[in-house]
């Protein structure tokens, strides 16, 4: 990625020759793993609201409790992605992984058979902890297998799943509803995951930069390079003396070593793309009705959006590689921001609201998904997770503040069109934080590079 090195610590003999390689299918199985449990994940976030006016019909709950319970799942999901990243990088990305995914079986399951309004406000608030936790792990633990050059591509392919899992989620329950109770949802909705975690108990393989940040474990990673068809020299297994397995993860890492500015740009980069994915899903047909189109208008531009947001998601990475953050990120979000003022003016013009609709979905879906592949090349091995994560909870904040905004907006008179003029602000934000992000990285790269070139003349001298 233009503008982001490697660091220092990662570039051994060992994740050079893996920064190097072609792909191999241990690291495309890999991937694909990773992308399944993104998938899980956006099945479950579409299933629950599809399933909500039956369960609250069946269980006498009135549309505020169904509110506070999506409200509190949003709030696990911001907890969750701040706690299982530090997780993650202490223990394993596939420790934490395993972990996330019996959270979700379990909580999926309890949602089917929990009677109680009281119940389900716990039950889902653990499951949006269990479901948020589960991302940043294998978005670490996808780009820790990709070669430098690919990490961002690999990042935003693997987010991918998360989109694709909702178009999914929405098919398959439209299915078993068509047929069974509501609960048959969250049946195979916990069943799913379940399976997953077997095959993943089985098939996915520990971070090798990870193992090798850690040291020891020898066994293991003699296993996975042969596997990778890579050299470990011994010096490299045994880098770091085990017991630094168990030392904790300091958050305030985050901010040192020249990573100051780029972490709050980030999160502001996230927060606003995130923030205005969260209101489109929300609003974007409630919006369209009251300005005169009807509910299948409504529902084929929320179609649209999708399927431009899954697009957008699935490309960010590869343009953040190719261009860096700034010229990836930048021109995509100002764009953004005039299809979001243009949902303002489509007036009843239904094509040029399916055009603006999928506008939005493609390029801020580019914004929001190379937030990942820029924290996943930002921040070293041993930080990588918890950079991912705390990055996530500020996008999950903005999914929980903004559709309050629209809310407060509408409360206080301003038009249904008007509000979209207010919300094109977000993705100019966005922008700007994705323009400062790119100068900071390569302030931070250029330092580094200077740093080298110094030892590099002082051991040359010594040598003399």
């Amino acid at each position: 990625m233009p503008g982001i090195g490697a660091p220092a610590n990662e570039r051994t003999s060992a994740l050079a020759q893996l920064d190097d390689a072609p792909l191999g299918a241990m690291q495309i199985r890999t991937f694909v793993l990773c992308a399944l449990v993104a998938l899980l994940d956006g099945i479950d976030n579409q299933s629950i609201g599809v399933v909500a006016p039956l369960m609250a019909k069946d269980l006498g709950l009135t549309k505020t409790s169904l509110g506070l319970i999506f409200s509190i799942a949003q709030i696990g999901a911001t907890l969750g992605a701040l706690g299982f990243g530090p997780f993650a990088d202490r223990f394993g990305r596939k420790t934490a992984t395993l972990v996330a995914l019996s959270g979700i079986t379990i909580f999926t399951y309890l949602t089917a058979l929990t009677p109680t309004f009281a119940g389900l406000l716990l039950v889902r608030f653990a499951a949006g902890i269990a479901l948020a936790g589960a991302i940043p792990c294998v978005l670490a633990l996808g780009s820790e297998y990709a070669p430098l050059r690919l990490r961002g591509t690999v990042a935003s392919a693997i987010f991918a799943g998360y989109p694709l899992g909702a178009s999914i989620g929405g098919v398959v329950s439209a299915y078993l509803l068509a047929s069974y109770d509501w609960r048959w949802v969250f049946y195979i909705g916990a069943l799913m995951p379940f399976l997953t975690l077997i095959v993943l108990c089985f098939y996915l393989p520990e971070s090798l930069r990870f193992l090798l940040s850690k040291g020891g474990r020898e066994d293991s990673i003699k296993r996975i390079a042969a596997s990778l068809g890579i050299t470990i020299e011994a010096s490299e297994q045994t880098a770091t003396p085990i017991a630094a397995r168990k030392t904790k993860v300091p958050i305030s890492r985050l901010f040192t070593n020249g990573l100051l500015a780029s972490t709050m740009l980030l999160w502001v980069l996230y927060f606003f793309c995130y923030a205005m994915t969260k209101i489109m899903v929300v609003w974007l047909p409630s919006l369209l009705t009251d300005i005169g189109f009807g509910v299948s208008d409504a529902a084929l531009a929320q179609a649209s959006f999708n399927l431009g947001c899954a697009l957008g998601m699935a490309v960010a990475g590869h343009l953040v590689d190719r261009f860096g953050a700034a010229r990836a990120l930048a021109p995509a979000l100002m764009l953004g921001a005039g299809s979001v003022a243009l949902l303002g003016i489509a007036g009843h013009s239904f094509t040029l609201v399916l055009g603006a609709a999928a506008g939005v979905g493609l390029l801020i879906g580019i914004g929001g998904s190379g937030a990942h592949s820029i924290a996943a090349t930002l921040y070293p091995t041993e930080i990588r997770t918890t950079g991912l994560g705390w990055g996530m909870a500020s996008s999950r904040l903005g999914q929980v503040m903004s559709p309050m905004l629209v809310a407060s907006l509408l409360s206080v008179g301003v038009a249904g069109s008007d509000v979209y003029f207010v919300l094109a602000v977000f993705p100019v934000i966005a922008a700007f934080a994705a323009i400062g992000l790119g100068a900071s990285i390569n302030r931070r790269t250029r330092a580094a590079e200077r740093h080298t070139a110094t030892e590099q003349t002082m051991q040359v001298t010594a040598a003399g």
